[in-house]
C-alpha cells in the first residue's frame, strides 16, 4: 500500500490526478503542469512535500559526527542557518544529497530525500557512536510544505501572521507555534519550506487556500527545478556517481576529513570519468532520462539523466553525463530519442533566472539545492 501525507485528500478533494512517487501517493497535477509551472514562476504555489525524510540529530558529539558523515563544513554554520550537501559511500559515490539545519552545536535536523532515507538513516546509525550521539527519525511526526514564486513572501506572513523581511536565504527561525520556516526551496525563485507537525501542515495548507494561493504538483515541480539548474537524486545524483563528475565539488571541497573525501581526490585524478553537462535543444521536443547522447560522428558519448520543455524559455533543456572532451560549452551533440535524433548544444545552467530582486545573488556560504537550491554549472 502507497504510502499519504496529511494532504492526501485535500489533493484527491481538488481533483488532482495522482501517482505513485517512489512509494508515496502524490499529486502530479491539478489543473495541468504548464499553468502550475507559470502560476510560480509570475505569483506563487504550494507544493506537498510531506513525503521528505528528516532526522534529529542530537547529543554532545553531534557536531563532530555530522562532520565526519557529511560534506559541508558544518563547524562554519551558525545557529539558524541551513547548508547543502551530501551523505556519501566511502566510494565517493552519493548516497543521498541533503540540506542540514543547525539549531545549535549540540542539536541539528538533517533533511533527505524520500526515496533513500531508509538507507541514510542506517547508514548513518553504522556509524554513530554508541555514546554522545541521538538519531530521532522525524518522519511521521513532522510533515512539510513548500511555498514558492516571487508572491510567496506575501502569502506566507498573510497566512502565518509572520513578518518574514529578516529572513535572509538558507536561513530559518521557529514560530510561536513550534513550526520551522525556512529560505529555501527547489524552483531557483524566491520561496520557503515549512516543517511542522501534520495536523499544522493542514491548517497551514487551509489558511494559504484561503489567501489564493493554489498547489502545484511533481510535474511543475520538475521543470521548475530543472530550469533553475537542479539535480534531482535518482537522476543527476545516484550512488554511481560522485560530487567530481556531477560537477558539484564546490559542496564538498571542506579540508576536514570527511566519509569518502578519498576516493573523491582518486576520482578528481581520472580523466574517464563522464562529466555533467547541461544541453539545450531548440524546439519543444525534448529528451527523456537513459536517452543516448551522440557526437557529432553519431558515436554513443553518454545518458540524459533529466529532459523537458521549459515553459518559460520555450525551448527543450536537459541533463546528461558525457566524455569529458564533450564539456566545453557550445559542444554539438545529438540526443537518440528512440525516434529520431535530436541536435542539441551544450549550455551553463541555471537555464532560467530571474531577472531582477533575484535571491540566488546572496552570498551566505549556505547555498542549498533542495531538496533544493544549487548551482550546477556544466563542463565544470
Amino acid at each position: 500500500m502507497l504510502e499519504r501525507t496529511i494532504l492526501r485528500d485535500r489533493h484527491e478533494r481538488l481533483g488532482a490526478r495522482l501517482i505513485n512517487f517512489g512509494g508515496w501517493e502524490l499529486p502530479v497535477q491539478y489543473d495541468g503542469i504548464l499553468a502550475e509551472h507559470q502560476r510560480v514562476r509570475q505569483h506563487v504555489g504550494m507544493f506537498d512535500t510531506g513525503h521528505m525524510g528528516a532526522f534529529l540529530v542530537s547529543g554532545r558529539e553531534s557536531l563532530d559526527f555530522l562532520s565526519r558523515m557529511l560534506t559541508q563544513d558544518v563547524r562554519a554554520m551558525a545557529d539558524g542557518r541551513c547548508r547543502y550537501g551530501f551523505l556519501l559511500r566511502e566510494n565517493g559515490g552519493v548516497l543521498d544529497d541533503l540540506i542540514v539545519y543547525r539549531f545549535s552545536s549540540t542539536a541539528w535536523m538533517v533533511v533527505v530525500n524520500a526515496g533513500p532515507a531508509k538507507d541514510d538513516l542506517a547508514w548513518l546509525a553504522r556509524f554513530c557512536p554508541i555514546s554522545g550521539v541521538a538519531l530521532t527519525d522525524l518522519r511521521g511526526v513532522q510533515s512539510k510544505l513548500d511555498v514558492q514564486g516571487p508572491e510567496s513572501r506575501l502569502a506566507m506572513e498573510r497566512a502565518m501572521g509572520l513578518d518574514l523581511s529578516g529572513l535572509g536565504y538558507f536561513q530559518f527561525r521557529r514560530t510561536e507555534s513550534g513550526a520551522l520556516v525556512s529560505r529555501t526551496g527547489y524552483t531557483g525563485d524566491l520561496g520557503y519550506e515549512i516543517y511542522a507537525s501534520p495536523q499544522a501542515i493542514a491548517g497551514l495548507w487551509d489558511r494559504l487556500r484561503a489567501e489564493g494561493v493554489k498547489p502545484a504538483g511533481l510535474g511543475a515541480r520538475d521543470t521548475l527545478r530543472l530550469e533553475a539548474g537542479l539535480p534531482l537524486y535518482g537522476h543527476e545524483l545516484t550512488t554511481e556517481v560522485s560530487p567530481v563528475e556531477a560537477g558539484m565539488m564546490r559542496y564538498a571541497g571542506k579540508t576536514e576529513p570527511f566519509m569518502g573525501r578519498d576516493a573523491l581526490r582518486a576520482r578528481q585524478a581520472d580523466p574517464g570519468r563522464p562529466r555533467l553537462v547541461a544541453f539545450q535543444i531548440a524546439g519543444r521536443q525534448s529528451a527523456r532520462q537513459d536517452n543516448r547522447v551522440l557526437d557529432t560522428a553519431g558515436h554513443e558519448a553518454g545518458r540524459v539523466t533529466s529532459g523537458s520543455f521549459s515553459p518559460s524559455l520555450e525551448c527543450a533543456i536537459g541533463f546528461a553525463y558525457v566524455r569529458q572532451e564533450m564539456t566545453p560549452i557550445g559542444t554539438e551533440l545529438g540526443v537518440d530519442t528512440g525516434r529520431q535524433v535530436l541536435a542539441a548544444r551544450v549550455t551553463t545552467a541555471p537555464f532560467w533566472k530571474r531577472a531582477s530582486d533575484d535571491h540566488t545573488h546572496e552570498k551566505t556560504g549556505d547555498e542549498h539545492h533542495g531538496s533544493e537550491n544549487i548551482t550546477v554549472y556544466a563542463g565544470s
